[in-house]
């Protein structure tokens, strides 16, 4: 299997959601298809390198979607 895992309801992609580490050596990685928004869960071995290196490149995603939005007000008193 590649990077990413094909959707049983749809036939489409599923991107990686979340990471979790569970045990020495394996992480729980959970995958979402971006039409129906069905899960998958799988239990993979991986090493503490690649994890570190996932889990960088998905916190600056998570950290921007839990921003909330700048609203026009804000930018006024700001200048």
């Amino acid at each position: 299997m590649s990077g990413e895992a094909g959707c049983i309801v749809c036939s489409r992609a599923r991107a990686v959601v979340a990471i979790v580490p569970i045990a020495r050596g394996y992480a729980l990685k959970i995958y979402e298809c971006s039409c129906c928004h069905s899960t998958l869960q799988l239990v993979t071995r991986v090493t503490k390198a690649a994890l570190i290196k996932q889990q960088a490149d998905t916190l600056p995603q998570v950290e921007k979607q839990l921003r909330p939005p700048v609203r026009r007000v804000q930018q006024v008193f700001a200048s």
